[in-house]
């Protein structure tokens, strides 16, 4: 009995091309977020002692500028002080910037594509949309890390209460559980809801920094090589920088201003991010919002352009176009 004849399949090249065409298109995506994270980590581990001085935003901070908040530390607690709290900063970049930097230009694409060119890739309205989606989740899931952070970096007249990262994480978490013990309410759920004290101010900051800090790199850039006046290349990737760098410093510095006095503020002084705007604005007055601003445009300008300058050398290495 002859047997059936065999019926082959013959993908067309077209197709076959397509195919590996979308696979390394996404594997990029992934390289992306690496090089994100890279890039943010080594930037804020550059910027750390910055980040100690980040004390002045708080109330009845020592110190009238970060600069001489960061010599006090140095003198009263040791050099070494300036170093505190770096690998809950790490955590907290590896999270919230690898997530908010490295997709947003996944978000810019699929938006595009969603919208059909509607959002044109010109335009800063795609631009926003996506850094807008992508700090949202950074920030919401980065919040217990951010949280940490500001606490391991704060002041403390008698000493530095957490000894270490899983000190601090666990320590925070019991003090909510038993909060919520006395009241009735689950431990679980009073424990996750002090890690994620001030996610509202949290997120509300990183959709402010990153629709500033990222668009306006993303949008510096591409304008100044359409007009001819710079081209790809570290000079160009420092000029962005430096610009994104203000602009977002200027934007965040109220939100940071009210973020850290929600995630020090043991006492519940404060009910909310809202009721934490009203009692600024009454006993500080609008200026209370720029507290500290010489600091966080050394800090964060600082942080913005070797965060840009070294993403866009990673990316170069990954055999990644330039952002």
């Amino acid at each position: 009995m002859a047997s059936a004849p065999t019926t082959i399949t013959v993908t067309p090249l077209e197709e076959k091309v397509a195919v590996v065409e979308q696979k390394i298109h996404n594997s990029q995506y992934a390289l992306k977020f690496v090089g994100a994270a890279i890039s943010n980590m080594a930037s804020s581990a550059f910027c750390n002692p910055t980040d100690m001085s980040d004390r002045s935003l708080a109330p009845g901070a020592r110190g009238s500028s970060f600069l001489s908040v960061g010599v006090e530390m140095a003198r009263t607690e040791g050099i070494l002080s300036l170093t505190g709290g770096i690998s809950a900063s790490m955590l907290r970049e590896l999270v919230y910037s690898g997530i908010r930097m490295g997709t947003y230009e996944y978000f810019k694409d699929t938006l595009h594509d969603v919208s059909q060119g509607a959002l044109t890739r010109e335009g800063l309205a795609l631009k926003i949309a996506a850094a807008s989606i992508a700090a949202t989740i950074g920030s919401a899931l980065a919040n217990p890390a951010d949280l940490v952070k500001v606490r391991m970096q704060a002041y403390y007249p008698n000493g530095n209460p957490y000894r270490n990262l899983p000190h601090a994480f666990a320590s925070i978490y019991q003090d909510g559980a038993q909060k919520a013990i006395t009241t009735g309410a689950s431990p679980i759920y009073g424990g996750l809801r002090a890690l994620y004290r001030g996610v509202e101010a949290t997120t509300i900051r990183g959709i402010v920094l990153s629709a500033t800090q990222i668009c306006s790199y993303d949008q510096i850039k591409q304008s100044m090589k359409k007009r001819g006046i710079m081209k790809e290349g570290v000079p160009l990737h420092f000029v962005a920088s430096t610009f994104a760098g203000f602009f977002c410093s200027v934007t965040s510095n109220p939100v940071d201003v009210v973020k850290v006095r929600l995630m020090n503020d043991k006492t519940h002084q404060y009910k909310g991010a809202f009721d934490c705007i009203r009692q600024i604005m009454v006993n500080e007055g609008p200026f209370g919002f720029f507290k500290g601003f010489g600091m966080c445009w050394a800090r964060l300008g600082t942080h913005t352009i070797l965060t840009f300058l070294i993403f866009e050398r990673v990316r170069y290495l990954f055999g990644i176009e330039a952002m």
